[in-house]
């Protein structure tokens, strides 16, 4: 978005949203993104400011976000006169060197300008907690995914969770399919197949979240009988994500040669199969599980493994 981030850094002086002259530095790109008219009055172009610069701090990490409502003067603590003061309650909050602050300051700015690029495609919430459980026990690979999420705006009635379930380089079969089924929290109204190995489900809530409320669903994910699958599960987010922990339940009796971490790694070099990570250790119930916070987007997190017969990986 041309401009957004020269408006930014411009508001963020002084006293940010607070100031007198807001009218003035909100220039096109903001008042594009937060929907200004040319009639609106100083209150409630300061007031459309302030929520749409708050739903694309959202969308960020807990540091970035604050440090991106306290620079703006957003947040209710940090709204002293002068960005220089501000900095100094951030640096206090987090807990780090002035200089510190000012950097986290910096890219939440810069993060900011690159969610508001991505708006097109925000659905209104993000993931507090993901939480996976994957059984390998069984006849055919089965997963239930338990999400909470969080909407960032007023009025979100469904939301559109998506899979990525490559195609294993020995499956010569002509169908290649995933079995989904919601078991609370929501009604599956549609499951779409745009390519080979990318699923997209609409889930509808029972009723519309207001801003900020909470959610929890689960859906049971299965592999048809005879299709095989790759050996990894590996989340990657495409939107805010807190907190991610994966359980997998190998068979006792048949486990794998070799299981490693995959933690903010490439997502090419997952599906290169590449063994880079930490090795794990099965537990004598045959599991694996592992946990994550604040992850990155883009990257991919969860657990690989070789079955006997495959190269080992280097620790």
């Amino acid at each position: 978005m041309p401009g957004l981030r020269d408006e930014l850094r411009r508001l963020r002086k002084g006293r940010g949203v607070l100031a007198a002259d807001i009218d003035t530095l909100a220039g096109n790109a903001l008042r594009a993104l937060c929907g200004i008219t040319p009639q609106d009055s100083q209150p409630v172009i300061r007031q459309k400011v302030t929520d749409e610069l708050k739903r694309l701090a959202d969308r960020l990490q807990p540091d970035l976000k604050l440090a991106a409502l306290a620079a703006l003067a957003i947040h209710p603590e940090a709204q002293q006169t002068k960005l220089t003061e501000r900095v100094e309650w951030l640096a206090q909050a987090i807990g780090k060197q002035t200089r510190t602050a000012r950097r986290r300051a910096d890219d939440a700015i810069e993060l900011l300008v690159q969610a508001a690029e991505n708006r097109p495609g925000d659905e209104g919430w993000y993931v507090q907690a993901f939480e996976a459980q994957v059984r390998l026990d069984m006849g055919t690979p089965e997963v239930v995914e338990r999400r909470k999420i969080v909407a960032t705006r007023d009025g979100v009635d469904a939301i559109v969770p998506a899979l990525s379930l490559p195609r294993h380089r020995a499956d010569q079969r002509v169908l290649h399919d995933v079995n989904a089924k919601v078991l609370y929290g929501g009604k599956l109204v549609q499951q779409e197949h745009p390519s080979e190995s990318y699923f997209r489900f609409t889930i509808e809530l029972p009723e519309p979240l207001h801003s900020g409320q909470t959610h929890e669903y689960a859906m049971k994910l299965r592999v048809p009988d005879g299709q095989p699958m790759r050996p990894h599960y590996v989340f990657s987010p495409h939107r805010r994500c807190d907190r991610f922990s994966v359980r997998i339940q190998f068979d006792v009796h048949n486990p794998p040669r070799s299981v490693w971490l995959v933690s903010r790694t490439p997502m090419r070099m997952v599906d290169d199969a590449t063994p880079c990570g930490e090795l794990l250790s099965v537990d004598a119930s045959g599991a694996v599980q592992v946990e994550f916070d604040e992850l990155d987007m883009g990257f991919g997190y969860g657990v690989q493994w070789r079955w006997a017969g495959g190269p080992a990986p280097a620790s």
